[in-house]
């Protein structure tokens, strides 16, 4: 967040001087006293994609594509516009959505107040990228030495809509960071969407002569922050019914809607299946700000790895070694139905939780053929791989640089008490390790990929074949520890099938993802009840193709409101 500041009081003294920009920055001001936390039924939601109108549609994806590094992800026709859904290089942040309109209505796409806002892992050559596929830069990016040499710069697409550069130590590329959009009466808006969408006041930003704007963040993660801008600088905006909307994503868009409506502004569709072909009767509602922007109100699952949990034959056994070799913490136990809990954390207390289970319902269950891994990332993999041995486990690969084709990452390969792969990463960022990824095996991966990232939200981030080994595809939630979908190519015989293994996944509606998962034809054993081994806590229960158990639980960012 400090560096996030500097970067915002940097755009500041930028703007002063380059007349005409947008930004997300500015000098501290007196902000009026910040509204009561989110009052909304529906709980919190976040802003999933923001869409612009463009008047060339083949020009704009090609300028985002080729001189912002996005990815085009679908097209889709709607009632009275064609949509291309843009995705960061990075794959972080809230989606764009390029708009070209159908029904003949004159829009003005020019005059957008707003801005979008990139943070960069190169900033000159990202500049040069977005220059060169017909983008135009304002101010080249520069390092600013008062600041940290943090680099920031502006440009202009082909519609006007301000670009704003941001030098980035944890981008890869690029990733969307915020979203701005005229407003104007700042305070009104800020409340209306504290109040009704949750959002939080992260800052209130005043360039005098300039213009005043509140930052809010979602507490829902993985999406960017909306940026509420209102000029003070005498020229004439146009605030009212611009070509831009906001996709709003929640458990429940119907009291989302009720919560609008509440606050006596349009809702111009309740929530309902779509009618537009390409959606394939999603749910979606539309509503209004009062500036007449579109808000166009989703139905979302968001889930995570909470919790990743594997059978083990001796429970005592198991955590000593996980503590031992692993620097694993004991969190809590639980005695549940058919067995017994210990759940651990990491060293760095990052990732998901690992679960140990040990089954007291006398079925027999084959704990050493699990064809999946547990990846753990460490500051010093040698001494971690040593840490192993000294347990009572086994190093199959020891940790070893593995050359620039995979980026001089040293990785190692060894196994716990019950032959469970673990596989050792380097990580100069962890203070000891972290539980970093869990696989498990399918006996379909195309399958079990369409399932995991199309079906329930988890998002693709790496395909990666290890020849004569395996074939994964490397899946993350939005917190937690990747999911990791291995099928074997060995020519060795694995076991998919019901192995003693479970996914405990978070979700933003486990109501919506169980029927998600009812909907794509695999199987719900239970749906939402009371589990007192849980402290009462909410527990649902579903299988993948294989038999994976899936336990659903309620994230904690998807708390509704008291």
């Amino acid at each position: 967040m400090f560096q996030q500041r500097l970067r915002a009081a940097l755009i500041c003294a930028l703007l002063a001087l380059s007349s005409g920009c947008l930004s997300s920055g500015g000098g501290g001001g007196s902000a009026p006293a910040p509204t009561e936390p989110s009052a909304s039924r529906a709980g919190p939601a976040y802003l999933q994609a923001i869409g612009i109108g463009v008047s060339d549609l083949d020009a704009a994806v090609a300028l985002y594509r080729d001189g912002l590094g996005m990815t085009e992800r679908q097209r889709l026709t709607r009632d009275n516009r064609i949509e291309v859904v843009m995705e960061s290089a990075d794959k972080r942040g809230s989606l764009v959505v390029l708009m070209q309109f159908t029904d003949g209505v004159g829009r003005n796409v020019q005059q957008n107040p707003g801005k979008l806002a990139f943070y960069v892992k190169d900033p000159a050559a990202f500049a040069t990228a977005f220059a060169t596929a017909g983008g135009r830069i304002v101010v080249p990016p520069a390092p600013q030495p008062s600041v940290g040499n943090v680099v920031v710069g502006f440009g202009r697409d082909q519609d006007n809509n301000l670009i704003e550069i941001v030098g980035a130590g944890d981008a890869t590329h690029s990733y969307l960071s915020a979203i701005g959009i005229g407003v104007s009466d700042l305070e009104a808006a800020r409340d209306f969407y504290v109040a009704t969408f949750g959002f939080e006041e992260d800052q209130f930003l005043s360039i005098p002569g300039q213009y005043d704007e509140y930052i809010l963040t979602s507490p829902v993660p993985g999406s960017s922050a909306l940026v509420l801008m209102h000029w003070t600088n005498g020229a004439p905006y146009d605030y009212q019914d611009n070509p831009i909307k906001l996709e709003l994503a929640s458990a429940d868009p119907a009291l989302l809607a009720d919560d609008i409506e509440d606050a006596n502004l349009p809702v111009n569709q309740a929530p309902a299946p779509s009618s537009d072909a390409d959606l394939n009767g999603a749910l979606v509602g539309y509503a209004e700000d009062a500036d007449g922007t579109l808000l166009e109100l989703r139905r979302s699952i968001r889930p995570y790895l909470a919790g990743a949990a594997i059978g083990v034959a001796d429970l005592d056994a198991a955590v000593t070694f996980y503590q031992d070799a692993l620097g694993m913490q004991e969190v809590t136990r639980r005695t549940r139905d058919n067995r017994d809990e210990v759940v651990l954390r990491s060293a760095d207390n990052k990732g998901s939780q690992l679960i140990l289970m040990g089954f007291t319902d006398g079925e027999p269950r084959d704990y050493d053929r699990n064809p999946g891994k547990l990846v753990f990332y460490t500051r010093d993999p040698s001494a971690f791989a040593q840490s192993i041995r000294d347990a009572g486990g086994v190093i199959l690969v020891e940790p070893v640089d593995q050359g620039p084709a995979l980026g001089n990452a040293v990785v190692g390969f060894g196994r716990d008490l019950d032959n469970n792969l673990i596989e050792i990463v380097g990580d100069d960022s962890a203070t000891e390790s972290w539980f970093g990824a869990f696989g498990i095996g399918v006996s379909d991966l195309a399958s079990a990929k369409a399932f995991y990232a199309d079906t329930l939200g988890f998002k693709v981030s790496l395909f990666l074949p290890i020849p004569g080994q395996y074939n994964e595809y490397i899946l993350q939630g939005y917190g937690g520890s990747a999911l990791v979908l291995m099928n074997w190519t060995n020519g060795s015989p694995r076991n998919y099938t019901d192995n003693p293994v479970k996914l405990e996944i978070g979700s933003l509606s486990p109501e919506g993802f169980l029927e998600t998962i009812d909907d794509a034809g695999q199987r719900v054993d239970q749906q939402m009840s009371e589990d007192p081994s849980r402290n009462d806590e909410l527990v649902g229960y579903a299988r993948d193709a294989d038999g994976t158990v899936l336990e659903v639980l309620l994230a904690p960012w998807g708390q509704t409101a008291p």
